[in-house]
């Protein structure tokens, strides 16, 4: 474990129960957690056309190689935000990705070179699974939160809602709904050590996907803050993202 994780590790268990809503990396985490499905989608769309556009050309024709090799830098370049992403948002540490393996030979050396990358291989199917694991962080995030804030604020729902009929039996639910109050108010901060716990998770998982172990950064956690609006494209072969040194 890195100074910088420890330090968080610290922090994280000075926060309590109910000291988690004043943290900010609980906001970091929902939006992380929000952003799995529309990215998901986006990657899922991407990969799957292209392999499958990729592999039938090739049958036919060798037009399928340039299409996968091209396709194999769209990944690293998918990988490259990710990490970003998971940097900023989940404050895990995650080895820099490194240049795309080189070939001397021609395309079909090239190509193979390629599809012997190893940490490529588990970005992209990291990028393919973040379209299921996007669906269910994204379902558990709303989910806790819209029940979360329906208990908390029951009476304003119950106040504009008619009355409820059990067996026969007509009420006015509006008094009832206070009680709910301290009930909801508990579930939101379960809910916010809930969605810390999935983030943690969600973390882990990034550290051993999107990065390259073997990849030595000259720079420690704390010496570098990673900007977020840095540009990437999916074309360079180096992990050029943007850092700035933190000034005291």
């Amino acid at each position: 474990m890195t100074p910088d994780q420890r330090r968080r590790s610290t922090t994280d268990d000075r926060t309590g129960f109910f000291g988690v809503i004043k943290e900010p990396r609980s906001y970091r985490t929902i939006l992380f957690l929000l952003l799995g499905l529309p990215l998901g989608t986006i990657y899922f769309t991407v990969l799957v056309t292209g392999v499958s556009l990729g592999i039938s050309l090739l049958v036919v024709a060798l037009l399928g190689i340039p299409i996968l090799i091209g396709l194999w830098y769209v990944v690293r370049g998918f990988m490259r935000f990710e990490r970003t992403l998971a940097m900023n948002l989940l404050d895990v540490d995650i080895a820099p990705l490194g240049s795309a393996p080189q070939s001397s030979g021609g395309l079909w050396t090239r190509f193979k070179t390629l599809m012997a990358d190893r940490p490529t291989w588990r970005g992209f199917w990291y990028l393919l699974l973040r379209f299921i694991a996007g669906v269910a962080t994204f379902t558990i995030a709303v989910t806790l939160i819209a029940v979360s804030l329906g208990l908390a604020f029951g009476p304003t729902v119950s106040w504009a809602s008619d009355d409820l009929e059990w067996f026969g039996w007509t009420f006015d639910p509006f008094p009832w709904s206070f009680a709910l109050v301290p009930i909801g108010i508990l579930f939101v901060f379960a809910s916010l050590h809930v969605m810390n716990a999935l983030g943690v998770v969600c973390g882990r998982w990034a550290q051993w996907s999107l990065g390259d172990n073997s990849v030595q950064s000259n720079e420690t956690p704390e010496q570098i803050r990673v900007d977020l609006t840095s540009h990437t494209t999916p074309g360079d072969d180096v992990d050029q993202v943007k850092e700035k040194p933190v000034h005291n």
